[in-house]
Formats: C-alpha cells, structure tokens, sequence
C-alpha cells in the first residue's frame, strides 16, 4: 500500500473525527503581550475590558553606571519587572516606560545622564496618570527603579488618588520593589562575603544583565572607585563606579530579580485589597 496515500487517509480520518484545530475565542483575544507600547488600541481595550484593570505607571532613569552598563539600564530593567509583575498580579498591563528622572549632582558630571527636575517628574506622571485613567484603568500603581524617583512619586500618589477617588478609581505607590528590595539584597550580599559596592556595582550590574544581557560589557566590568559616604550623600568617583563589581552574575541578578518581583507584587495586592475594603 502508498505509504503517502495511507498517511492521507489517517489524515482525514482525524480532521473528520475532531475537526481542524482553531484558537478559540479566548485564546484569540488575549494579549500578546503586557506592554501597553506594544499593543494596539483595541488590543489595550478589551484587556481592560476582560479584567485589566491595574496599571503599572514603572519610571526609569537614563544615567551612566561606568563604562560596562549602558546609560538606559533602567529602562531595560523596569520593562523586564514591569511585565513580570503585571504576569504575576494577572490583571494588569504596563503602561509605557517613563524614562526620565530626577538625578543627582553625581551622576550629571557623567556624559549621557538626562536630568528632570522633581517637579517636571510629577508632573509628567500626574498627565500620564490621567491619560490612563480616561483609558479605563481602575487601579494605578506608580513606580520607580531609581532613587531619585522614589519621593516625588510617594508624594505625588496620595494627590493623585484624592483627585480621582470620587471616580472609583485610586492611585497608590509602590516603593517595596525598590527599597525593600535593595535592603534584602544588601543583606544576602555582606552575609555571603561579597565586597562592598552600590552604583554600578555587584546588585546593579548583575540585576540588568539579567534583565537585558545586551545592557552590560562584560569585559569593561573592572575595579571602581572606593566607596565615599558624606553628609550630603554618596561622592561617586572618576570612574562612575562605586566599589568592586567584578563578582556580578547573570546568576546573582535573576536571584535578585526574583527578590524585586516578589515583593512588588505582595505589596501591590495588598494595596489593591487594602482599597477595596
């Protein structure tokens, strides 16, 4: 017998007992993705129509972290946690990323960096919050994974959420992916003997080649400058790196991605939960 006309007839057989495959409605009309700049309209508003309902408003920072990271090491980071955590909440989407920030003396001297003003932030994020709101969203979450983004954006939530309460709809801000975060990293890094670093250094460097391997040089990873603590804050050396990065690792920074992740989330359900009570 034709091994190809058999193979023919068994191919009959099972499109005549089951039928041809098709997505079903459902699978059709899911999002591709969680990253509202990668969306269409319609894609934006039937996710919100099916249940996705939070926004997370995620500001980054373009900066320089020495010559081994690339200056928009946040962006690429905050897109990789923002879809993460919005996969994990399971009923939100990630609005565009912010990229902007407020950054200190230490980090303008460095080509590259982009400087906002705290006040320009704000009020970046309060328009982009009401562009979102009239989009559909019900809860929104601003965020930030730089340190001058944190107390402009605490300050700013509660304003916001006053506004738009009358609404139904609430602003909080999350800061537990940021600080919290750092602090648990901090510690798992002095318990386990690494040595000191913060800008550009070990948590830094490894946290963004995880997220985006294209972001760091790994043969410019080398020796920065000793960490100086002042009065006024952190003097950050020539070379745009605080401490010895040298031990960073694609291994260390999923274990710290994890870290960000997980309480990002925990804190944003339990504000979500907090605002329906």
């Amino acid at each position: 017998m034709n091994r190809r006309w058999l193979a023919g007839v068994c191919l009959l057989c099972f499109l005549g007992q089951f039928g041809p495959w098709v997505p079903s409605a459902r699978a059709a009309t899911a999002p591709r993705t969680l990253l509202m700049e990668e969306m269409t309209m319609t894609e934006v508003r039937d996710a919100i129509a099916a249940g996705k309902t939070t926004v997370l408003v995620y500001s980054a920072s373009i900066e320089s972290s020495g010559p081994h990271i690339v200056l928009g090491k946040h962006i690429y980071k905050v897109r990789y946690l923002g879809a993460r955590i919005a996969r994990e909440l399971g009923n939100a989407l990630v609005a565009p990323i912010m990229p902007f920030a407020p950054t200190s003396d230490q980090l303008n001297k460095f080509p590259g960096t982009i400087n906002l003003s705290a006040e320009t932030f704000s009020r970046v994020n309060e328009e982009l919050v009401d562009s979102l709101i009239r989009a559909g969203f019900k809860y929104v979450v601003l965020m930030g994974d730089h340190g001058g983004n944190q107390a402009p954006l605490q300050a700013l939530a509660p304003k916001l959420d006053e506004k738009y309460r009358a609404q139904g709809v609430r602003v909080f801000f999350s800061g537990d992916a940021y600080a919290k975060s750092d602090a648990e990293i901090d510690a798992y890094l002095k318990e386990h003997g690494y040595p000191p670093s913060n800008h550009g250094g070990i948590a830094d460097t490894s946290e963004v080649w995880a997220a985006d391997a294209r972001s760091v040089r790994p043969e410019k990873i080398a020796m920065g400058d000793p960490i100086q603590r002042t009065a006024a804050g952190s003097v950050i050396g020539p070379s745009g790196v605080e401490g010895d990065p040298r031990p960073s690792s694609v291994g260390l920074g999923k274990m710290f991605n994890d870290i960000k992740v997980k309480n990002g989330v925990a804190e944003i359900r339990r504000l979500i939960v907090n605002a329906k009570r």
